[in-house]
């Protein structure tokens, strides 16, 4: 188990570091220590809880074969389908990490490609995950950065994203979302997006409660604010790009599972389907490498 602490917040993750076991944060004002992420469950489906790498696709891929490179491979036995039997997030969510840096406050891990995907293009790209925690003026802040070195000798192309569970320690009539998000992108019955992408405009987060949703939205820095009154705190997923390196994740999916208490907040860097269509994909060219980042930021309403 890898762990890493703030002043104020203590940030567990399974042996595999594939997964966070928990984050658990002490209110500045209430003293009260409250569970930030669902944490992973082991007994439940890989998928249900915790917070996991989608990548080298994000969410929904409508065809049992990727492109990757100039080599098709087969997703007839890799990865996890969905009730539609798409393949969903990515092949490398489950990959063992290996931990390369470590201090108090920090780790940093690089991923190790399964067996099967280890002589494709896909293995030939060095993956990197550094997470760090500090407490910044009266703000607790999680931030993750992903790198991406491609060590193909032609083009590789991707999208990705993560899929955290954030826990409510709430009914949904007591917390709101509250986001600069103000495009809505259609998705179909089966969830998947509308080709070619468009957006419309949404309300959703002036609503006086959180609605079902399982939505995908668009926005070019977003954050999103998921404030639980009853608590008196609120959890902040900030999305940014400093440099023209940098990979934006300027996609949210977000997925509220009232039953389980909990809601999905994901920063992606395209939508789902984005593979077949060729949209917002990054290109990484040989020995190039660019990262990509998002904050969590926890602070008392």
């Amino acid at each position: 188990m890898t762990e890493i602490a703030s002043e104020h917040s203590r940030l567990k993750l399974n042996e595999a570091g594939n997964q966070i076991l928990s984050w658990i944060w002490k209110h500045p004002v209430t003293e009260k220590n409250l569970e930030i992420i669902a944490g992973y469950d082991s007994s439940e489906r890989f998928f249900n809880s915790g917070s996991y790498l989608m990548f080298p696709w994000v969410n929904r891929h409508t065809s049992e074969t990727i492109q990757l490179c100039e080599e098709t491979i087969s997703l007839h036995d890799l990865g996890t389908k969905d009730a539609k039997g798409y393949p969903s997030h990515g092949l490398a969510y489950s990959w063992r990490r290996s931990v390369i840096d470590r201090t108090d406050h920090s780790v940093l891990f690089e991923l190790v490609p399964d067996e099967s995907v280890s002589l494709t293009p896909l293995g030939k790209i060095r993956v990197r995950e550094e997470y760090s925690l500090h407490t910044i003026s009266k703000e607790e802040v999680l931030t993750l950065r992903t790198f991406f070195q491609n060590e193909n000798s032609i083009p590789f192309r991707f999208c990705y994203g993560y899929h955290p569970y954030f826990r409510i320690h709430s009914q949904s009539s007591l917390a709101q979302l509250r986001s600069n998000l103000k495009k809505q992108i259609p998705l179909q019955e089966d969830l998947i997006p509308v080709y070619p992408i468009y957006g419309v405009e949404t309300d959703v987060f002036d609503l006086e409660k959180i609605p079902k949703l399982d939505s995908l939205f668009y926005g070019e820095e977003p954050n999103v604010l998921l404030q639980v009154r009853n608590e008196a705190y609120q959890v902040a997923i900030h999305s940014y790009a400093d440099h023209s390196t940098e990979i934006p994740l300027s996609y949210v999916q977000i997925y509220t599972d009232f039953s389980g208490n909990r809601i999905a907040i994901e920063p992606m860097s395209a939508p789902g389907n984005a593979y077949l269509h060729g949209f917002s994909l990054t290109t990484l060219l040989p020995e190039e490498e660019k990262s990509g980042c998002f904050q969590i930021s926890l602070s008392a309403l």
